[in-house]
């Protein structure tokens, strides 16, 4: 019995020295080199060691939570990041689902193959916004034949699928605090603003007096979820599901105000 009772012994040692000792698993994100407050701060390839945006503070806090898993990241075009998830150079983003992207990436779905929303880091709520003329025009716009609205839009961020047949002159912009100051200044009459979070009425425009508030309720609501390559996919089975698990129990939305508040 003691002999066997010491070779028990030395057994678990062993196997509580290799999972003590066993490297985490790497896991590179890929972001976006554009400021987009709230998610992500900072331009280029550098990533900000003080306020980097909500997104990638929730990430980091996943990072620290779980000692199986050592997160990376990398900024990049919004397009090259999607191509190195798709050939396997990045192993995650977080994006909304779009028709035909989960051929490229692995989302939090169920065994019917719906998308479990619960898994998701962020739900937003888009709305317009513009002064109150243009929210009493809004409200009668069937009348309008032509464009009828100039609305300003960030470049690479089209008006979604539910505002596209709406009587709108699209001013593009190069970034969304242009955007907001074209509406401030009376050039534009219109701009979008991320209105809700979690439910939540939350505003990210800056400049105050002039009346511009959003319309409820938000044309839009979108989720953004942490999606995985599919050989990361395969390999990490337990731990991308370990990860999704975290993200559903975790608190997003005061990380997301806080930047907000913040920026403002």
């Amino acid at each position: 019995m003691r002999i066997n009772s010491l070779v028990y012994f030395f057994i678990a040692s062993l196997m509580f020295t290799a999972t003590a000792f066993s490297k985490p698993q790497s896991l590179v994100f890929c972001y976006e080199d554009k400021n987009i407050a709230p998610m992500f701060l900072g331009d280029g390839q550098n990533i900000p060691t003080d306020k980097p945006g909500a997104s990638i503070e929730i990430l980091q806090q996943l990072d620290l939570a779980l000692p199986n898993v050592a997160i990376s990241f990398v900024r990049k075009p919004w397009r090259r990041c999607l191509n190195d998830l798709e050939f396997n150079r990045v192993n995650a983003v977080i994006a909304s689902y779009r028709k035909g992207r989960e051929n490229v990436a692995v989302y939090p779905v169920d065994e019917q193959g719906k998308l479990q929303d619960d898994y998701a880091v962020s739900e937003f709520g888009s709305c317009l916004i513009g002064r109150y003329k243009f929210h009493k025009e809004w409200e009668t716009r069937e009348v309008f034949q032509n464009k009828a609205f100039t609305i300003a839009i960030p470049n690479g961020y089209g008006l979604n699928s539910a505002l596209k047949e709406e009587p709108f002159f699209i001013h593009n912009t190069f970034s969304k605090s242009k955007a907001f100051e074209l509406l401030d200044k009376g050039v534009v009459q219109a701009s979008v603003d991320l209105c809700q979070v979690d439910g939540l009425k939350v505003s990210s425009y800056p400049y105050e007096g002039n009346n511009v508030k959003p319309i409820y309720p938000p044309y839009e609501t979108s989720h953004g979820y942490l999606v995985f390559s599919k050989k990361f996919y395969e390999e990490n089975n337990t731990l991308s599901w370990e990860m999704w698990e975290w993200l559903s129990k975790f608190e997003s939305a005061p990380v997301y105000i806080k930047y907000l508040q913040t920026i403002k």
